[in-house]
């Protein structure tokens, strides 16, 4: 069954465009009650239309997400966003 849903998860993270997101760190997400990446990446696409390269949950301290992020205008911008809340906290 653990594989089953890693390989759904896997798949979703494809298919959102974030191939080094790991299942894992998506089953830690749903554990934690933390926002969904999709959600998280749909935020940040509203503010920079683009699509994530990659993204990580980072779980010292208060989790927050940090993507990788593609921009239109080609631009990659590393983008931290509050887990819980889904707000945007930082853009390099």
């Amino acid at each position: 069954m653990r594989r089953v849903l890693a390989l759904i998860l896997a798949l979703d993270c494809m298919s959102l465009g974030v191939a080094g997101a790991e299942p894992a760190t998506l089953l830690l997400a749903q554990a934690d009650d933390v926002k969904p990446l999709a959600q998280i990446l749909a935020t940040i696409g509203q503010r920079f239309p683009g699509h994530a390269l990659d993204a990580q949950l980072v779980k010292q301290g208060e989790p927050t997400y940090r993507v990788k992020w593609l921009g239109e205008d080609g631009k990659v911008r590393e983008v931290t966003a509050d887990a819980k809340s889904g707000k945007i906290l930082d853009v390099r």
